[in-house]
């Protein structure tokens, strides 16, 4: 039986998400929102009543359709808990924080100013000031620029303890 699973997601998410993958995640396609999805999944606790007719207790803004296969149907089963729906949200929400920082940081970019390289990947996803504000965004590019720099300032205050020699391992 193939099943069409409706979920709620941010309106920025859906976005980035039409915008890679189409109108509709395929569980079986291996990019990484539908393997979130496949590890999401779980089979319909028949003892449970909220889970043999699932109604979504949250919203979010936008709903996004994730098609699950008769494979996937019957192995992994199609219910998504909530909390599971924020995390995923959430972990598509961290991509998109990444993927506008590498944009920004881009050697190839138009320019060397951050605020037009934000609107540029604002307007590239098309995200409006109601789904993901300019200033959000900014306040992420920041946010994303301190902790890059934390994690090279503890990788050069790191000394190797031990060595492997190579050529040791060679048959």
């Amino acid at each position: 039986m193939q099943t069409t699973v409706r979920i709620p997601v941010l309106p920025s998410v859906r976005l980035y998400l039409i915008y890679h993958y189409g109108e509709r995640l395929i569980v079986s396609e291996r990019d990484y929102p539908a393997t979130l999805i496949r590890n999401m999944l779980e089979k319909h606790c028949k003892t449970d009543p909220s889970q043999v007719r699932p109604s979504q207790k949250i919203e979010l803004g936008a709903t996004i359709d994730i098609f699950i296969g008769k494979r996937e149907f019957s192995s992994l089963g199609a219910y998504i808990c909530n909390d599971n729906i924020r995390l995923f949200s959430e972990l598509i929400n961290e991509q998109i924080r990444q993927e506008m920082y590498r944009f920004v940081n881009h050697p190839n970019r138009q320019d060397d100013v951050v605020d037009y390289n934000i609107r540029r990947f604002q307007d590239l996803y098309g995200f409006d000031e109601d789904d993901l504000s300019f200033d959000t965004l900014k306040r992420w590019y920041y946010r994303e620029r301190e902790r890059i720099k934390k994690r090279q300032a503890k990788a050069q205050n790191f000394t190797s303890e031990l060595f492997l020699n190579y050529s040791s391992f060679a048959v």
